[in-house]
């Protein structure tokens, strides 16, 4: 018994022995087409395999059980249309949010702890009397209506001066010379004009009655102006740059320790230039008291509307009273409370381009007529060049260079247009086929997009809400018993 189970074994064994040499041999056959099989069908098996032990591992909340082998291919289905739009949702979401910070990569939020009055300046204030001349010295509306034949050369130069100041222009004729020489205009505009005197009577800042003028002259486009607590002529302008025939702001000579970025030093007194805004109420203030004499009335200069225009501006703003201003009517308390609003950006934005944050910081944007840049001088800067590519010139109360010619009556239309062109430059469709008709229009619109005058990345803007009453000057001076002419109000 124990031979025969042995040979059994031995004949089992030789039988295992031969099927594996014929398989063997069946390999011999055909080994490529049976090797690319096998292959395929380990690197189909192994991505299946990496697929179901990442789906049981994941912590993805559902695609765990696409991989689960008890699951039903319904299930699995359906925890498949889930997980693919999930994540289509957040694909969406995610491009929505790059969009967002590509288009506007700064957010603009409230500071966090107030800012003190103190270490904000005191508006610069800016009068302009709606007198462009006084009727003693020169009649403008009897010159107006007298033949040119019978004008000296004195006077027609100095009409048409004046009339370039002159805001009412739905009547004026506009012929005369187109060019001017700079000096001689502002000389005659500075003649006729109303002195500090003629317009303020009385002056009272911080609670303290000033006998002399604490306003400095300023040359604008409504002609002489007084303005108060603007920084110096030689730290606003860069006086190397502009014309020598005359200047637009008298230098003060005060020293200055305020400025736009930095605002004021930790040592700073008290006492300082520009003023700080200290309190509130109008003894914190300034106080005006305005004069206005009938006789020197010119309605066929300044229009229908007597009085005073008033600017609030940052005190390192050149001011343009054609943009922004509001009215001192004639025989009224005005009262005026000045909100500031003051914007800062964070230094980590400086890496940024200037146009995705939409500010300039100090030393990004270079202004040829203007040491520190803000939008307003920008601006002002930006019409010049867009006025003198247009008319060949410009008016004279524009900070402009040497090189530039000053316009006079005959181009006041012209700047006129320029001003609304200027706004409406980008909007114009048809300002490509006019480009190639007039050289002067495609010039005009290559400074025009040269401008891009972004706000400052460091502003101060003040907000003016005004209330007014009647100011009864007759019972008020007789009260004092002094004499006012009939003619003179307040």
């Amino acid at each position: 018994m124990k031979m025969a189970k042995t040979g059994f074994n031995s004949i089992i064994r030789y039988n295992c022995f031969k099927k594996k040499r014929d398989k063997g041999i069946k390999k011999n056959i055909e080994p490529a087409a049976t090797d690319n099989v096998r292959i395929k069908r380990g690197t189909t098996s192994l991505i299946k395999q990496y697929f179901v032990d990442y789906t049981a591992n994941s912590n993805l909340h559902g695609l765990k059980y696409i991989g689960e082998k008890e699951r039903t291919p319904v299930e699995k289905i359906f925890w498949l249309l889930m997980f693919t739009c999930c994540v289509v949702f957040c694909a969406y979401l995610i491009q929505k949010v790059w969009v967002k910070w590509n288009d506007s990569p700064v957010i603009v939020s409230f500071a966090e702890t107030s800012t003190p009055v103190w270490q904000i300046p005191y508006p610069a204030v800016t009068l302009c009397p709606e007198i462009k001349t006084m009727q003693t010295v020169f009649n403008y509306t009897k010159y107006y209506h007298l033949e040119e034949t019978n004008f000296t050369t004195e006077e027609t130069h100095l009409f048409e001066d004046v009339s370039v100041a002159c805001t009412f222009d739905l009547y004026l004729r506009m012929n005369g010379r187109n060019f001017s020489h700079g000096n001689e205009t502002v000389e005659n505009i500075k003649k006729v004009s109303p002195k500090i005197d003629d317009v303020i009577m009385g002056i009272k800042w911080k609670g303290v009655l000033y006998d002399e003028p604490i306003l400095s002259p300023i040359l604008t486009e409504e002609g002489y102006c007084y303005t108060f607590n603007t920084i110096d002529a030689d730290q606003l302008l860069r006086t190397e740059n502009l014309n020598t025939d005359y200047t637009y702001l008298e230098l003060s000579n005060k020293s200055q320790t305020w400025t736009l970025e930095n605002g004021y030093p930790p040592n700073t007194p008290l006492e300082t230039y520009p003023h700080r805004g200290l309190g509130y109420g109008e003894n914190a203030g300034l106080i005006l008291l305005l004069l206005a004499n009938k006789k020197n009335f010119d309605y066929l200069c300044s229009g229908p509307t007597q009085g005073f225009k008033i600017l609030l501006h940052n005190p390192a703003e050149f001011p343009r009273l054609s943009q922004q201003y509001f009215r001192i009517p004639i025989a009224q308390d005005v009262v005026v409370a000045v909100k500031p609003k003051m914007m800062t950006t964070s230094e980590g934005l400086k890496p940024y381009d200037s146009t995705r944050r939409q500010c300039y910081f100090p030393n990004e944007r270079y202004l040829k007529f203007f040491k520190v840049y803000t939008q307003t001088n920008c601006e002002n800067e930006c019409l010049t060049n867009f006025t003198y590519a247009r008319c060949s010139c410009v008016h004279f109360g524009m900070p402009h260079g040497p090189e530039m010619k000053v316009c006079s009556l005959g181009k006041k239309t012209c700047m006129i247009n320029a001003r609304m062109e200027l706004v409406t430059i980008e909007i114009q469709n048809n300002l490509e086929d006019a480009m190639h008709a007039d050289d002067t229009i495609g010039e005009a619109r290559r400074v025009a997009t040269k401008c891009k005058c972004l706000p400052a990345c460091t502003s101060v803007e003040y907000e003016a809400e005004t209330s007014q009453a009647d100011f009864n000057v007759e019972p008020l001076f007789r009260a004092f018993k002094y004499e006012l002419d009939e003619e003179t109000q307040g």
